[in-house]
């Protein structure tokens, strides 16, 4: 896989006009895991749709590689960067092997079918997520943890450099959240891909990334490293929130304590 660079240059962006990014400038760290964190409404998925051309920069720009990520054609991009979004709808009937193959959609040409870098992309991606025996199963079929890897294997089935996951735990127990996560960390360490991720629970974030990107009502807060980037402070300032930073026992990064009013004395 290829390096890329990507990054956001005083970035506006939001809907209907109104903006929710607020000139930002933001550099995606090639080859490693960042997650997004911040309060809901703060931008994070607005942030990770503009970054996958499904929503309209408003100024500033989003650059590829130096060059303005606009000006690419669609099925360059979709090489680079793929994108598993947030509850994604499943085709009614649609068999695992079925919805994975349309991650080679880039790659195929005009009025053929698929040859055998795309059979070859499609067992890989099942094998990568631990759901070859599920092939031939219905998706609408599958349990809420099937279903992410499935998802996931249709984005790795792409091949892309670049990998963006809106929320790729949301609605999982606490085992198909940690598998989901230590798969992902997997594929960054043998595919070298770089991963962005927007998740909810910080200690599972700050456990899993490379990197930390913490927004602020559409304002970058704070980026760094988790050991540089978690503090009390933060926590207080983005969230609101009373805490006490703690060493996680396993990884050894910062891990957040909620105190909250219940216990405050």
């Amino acid at each position: 896989m290829g390096k890329h660079i990507l990054e956001a240059r005083n970035l506006v962006a939001g809907y209907d006009g109104n903006a929710i990014i607020k000139e930002l400038d933001l550099t995606i760290p090639e080859g490693k895991i960042s997650v997004i964190i911040g309060s809901n409404g703060c931008g994070k998925s607005t942030l990770l749709k503009t970054f996958c051309r499904l929503n309209k920069v408003m100024s500033g720009n989003i650059y590829l590689d130096n060059k303005p990520l606009s000006e690419y054609d669609s099925k360059e991009v979709s090489k680079i960067i793929g994108l598993m979004p947030q509850s994604p709808l499943v085709p009614e009937g649609i068999t695992v092997y079925d919805l994975i193959s349309r991650g080679r959609f880039p790659y195929r040409k005009w009025f053929k079918g698929m040859d055998t870098n795309d059979f070859k992309a499609i067992d890989e991606a099942m094998e990568t997520m631990g759901i070859i025996e599920l092939r031939d199963r219905a998706v609408d079929e599958l349990s809420g943890g099937q279903r992410q890897r499935v998802w996931i294997a249709l984005a790795l089935a792409q091949q892309t450099d670049i990998l963006f996951l809106d929320e790729p735990t949301t609605f999982l127990d606490i085992s198909y959240q940690v598998d989901i996560l230590d798969l992902l960390g997997e594929l960054n360490r043998s595919k070298k891909t770089t991963i962005v991720m927007v998740l909810h629970d910080i200690n599972l974030s700050v456990r899993y990334a490379d990197y930390i990107f913490a927004l602020k009502s559409g304002n970058l807060y704070a980026e760094g490293n988790p050991e540089n980037v978690i503090s009390e402070k933060l926590i207080k300032d983005v969230y609101g929130l009373d805490c006490t930073v703690i060493t996680d026992p396993t990884s050894n990064k910062p891990m957040i304590v909620p105190i909250g009013r219940y216990h405050k004395e």
